[in-house]
């Protein structure tokens, strides 16, 4: 048999709930793998779910162990895949890919793409009605149009919050607004200058002492320029003096400073005149002065304790009305933008209704024909597609599975009326049908749920003929099903002193004729059950 598309090459267990250490190597096409109850056949199947998904408990490490090691080598088309994962006994875990570190995400998207497993877990997904877009739409190859409806939900979702905030804003924007343009026109009209308080404090000061500086300037000025020895004419006389000892280094000098300190008198004199000129007292402009400076409080009692709060404040309140002013166009374009995503919506959601609706009639009748192989004769099962009234990311339809098990009986839903044993060959007659060329290794635990005699032969052809396409490895307590197995694996278990181990071999063509006699007559193995295990083993 030629090597499928994907397969696990080796598996090894180490550490693992009651596997001390396990190695196997299986092959290509339908591996089987049996053994006692309690034998730990499940435990393996589990490692390896262990070692594909992100989610685990502490409680997988080995009594004895200080941790749990599990090791799986995939081919999958022309490339090789070492994954590998280890967990500790506080839970915590690594993964590694080729021996080089990745995330647990990672290593959950990998395992994903190299192995289906399909436990009585997976098997309950059929009465869980949630689960049947996802079926349907795998089926009929529609989970990419799902897929592009369901971003289109996400985006209307996403847009129709948006426009209820922007909505919400605008309540009451009209007032907000009024009140920002009356605050930022009474900024705007006050024109304050930075300093200018200062400037009008410092004015007013002089304005309203005036009469009193006044006097003291006049006084000044009558000891510099004025009376009997003014201070001005001195100084002039001594310059003069002093001009005949001007070859005279030190007199010299010394008239120098006081013709500087006369020049001095001269400028104290001219500005003393300039500061006599302000200082007429001007009621008119000592009360616009006040009235300016009781303007600049109100503006600082209302948008700032300084100027630069003030300008702060509102360039704020330009930001803030421009943004409203905005709100306006916004809630257009979002609404005009909600309009377009609920057309795509859906125009998006009728397409996928149609073209489920137009492919259950083949759905239909290939599982029909598929559980009929499967012994499950007069069976009519049928796909119930209804309108549930919205939209949301699976589409508009509500998805029911309808089956009838016995003729003239009136259909109702599968996850109210269907067995342990009708789910694990309806799950069955579904991976039938959507098969396809899956690059995956199919792994079915507990598949002979609830059947056996004649129905467990009919399942064990199907699974060896998935096994023509994928790797297939099944643990089953049927012989029926053992018996078309490729490779047959045997797991047992060992008890010593306190400790138990689990171990895996695969069988030569002789242990296989005795385990298939024991799983059909129990522990007493007779001549008569050694030559059925036989005919059943001669099967192609």
């Amino acid at each position: 048999m030629g090597c499928p598309l994907g397969m696990l090459t080796y598996l090894s267990v180490k550490g693992f709930a009651i596997i001390d250490e396990l190695k196997v190597e299986f092959g290509d096409g339908f591996n089987v793998i049996t053994g006692e109850t309690g034998a730990g056949k499940s435990i393996i199947i589990n490692a390896l779910s262990t070692l594909m998904n992100t989610k685990v408990s502490a409680d997988v490490v080995r009594t004895s162990a200080a941790q749990a090691e599990i090791t799986g080598h995939f081919i999958n088309g022309s490339g090789e895949y070492i994954l590998k994962r280890i967990v500790n006994i506080s839970g915590r875990s690594r993964a590694t890919l080729n021996d080089e570190p990745i995330t647990l995400a990672r290593l959950e998207t990998q395992g994903g793409m190299l192995i289906s497993i399909y436990g009585q877990n997976e098997f309950q997904h059929l009465l869980d009605k949630e689960n049947y877009t996802i079926i349907i739409d795998n089926l009929l190859t529609l989970s990419d149009k799902q897929k592009a409806l369901a971003e289109k939900v996400d985006a209307l979702r996403k847009v129709s919050m948006e426009l209820e905030r922007k909505k919400r804003e605008a309540e009451g924007r009209e007032k907000e607004i009024e009140l920002l343009e009356f605050q930022i026109d009474e900024i705007e009209k006050k024109n304050i200058s930075e300093g200018e308080e200062e400037s009008i404090r410092e004015r007013l000061k002089v304005l309203k002492n005036a009469e009193k500086i006044n006097a003291v300037l006049a006084e000044i000025a009558e000891g510099l320029q004025g009376g009997e020895n003014p201070a001005q004419a001195l100084f002039k006389r001594s310059i003069s003096l002093l001009k005949s000892f001007s070859t005279i280094e030190t007199m010299d000098t010394l008239r120098n400073k006081i013709e500087a300190v006369s020049f001095d008198i001269e400028e104290i004199l001219l500005e003393m005149r300039n500061v006599e000129k302000t200082l007429l007292f001007d009621p008119e402009e000592t009360e616009k002065l006040e009235e300016r400076l009781t303007e600049i409080f109100k503006l600082k009692d209302k948008y700032g304790k300084t100027y630069e709060e003030i300008m702060k404040y509102a360039m704020s309140a330009q930001e803030k009305l421009d943004y409203l002013s905005a709100l306006s166009t916004n809630i257009e374009e979002l609404e005009m933008e909600k309009r377009s995503l609920d057309e795509e919506v859906n125009k998006k959601a009728d397409e996928l209704s149609f073209k489920r609706k137009k492919g259950s009639p083949g759905i239909e009748k290939a599982i029909i024909n598929e559980l009929n192989f499967l012994s499950m004769k007069g069976l009519q099962f049928k796909v119930m597609i209804t309108n549930k009234g919205f939209v949301d990311r699976d589409g508009q339809d509500d998805i029911e599975l309808m089956i009838s098990t016995n003729p003239g009986e009136p259909l109702k839903p599968l996850r109210k009326v269907a067995s342990g044993g009708e789910l694990s060959r309806i799950m069955l007659a579904i991976k039938k049908v959507i098969g396809g060329e899956e690059e995956k290794t199919l792994i079915f635990d507990e598949v002979d749920a609830g059947i056996g005699g004649k129905v467990a032969d009919m399942v064990g052809k199907r699974l060896k003929e998935l096994a023509r396409k994928h790797q297939v490895l099944c643990i089953t307590h049927l012989p029926q099903i053992a018996s078309y197995g490729d490779h047959h694996f045997l797991v047992e278990k060992e008890s010593r002193k306190d400790e138990t181990k689990t171990n895996i071999k695969e069988l030569t063509n002789t242990d296989r004729v005795r385990e298939i006699a024991r799983m059909m007559g129990g522990e007493t193995i007779t001549q008569k059950t050694l030559e059925r295990a036989e005919e059943m083993l001669g099967h192609d």
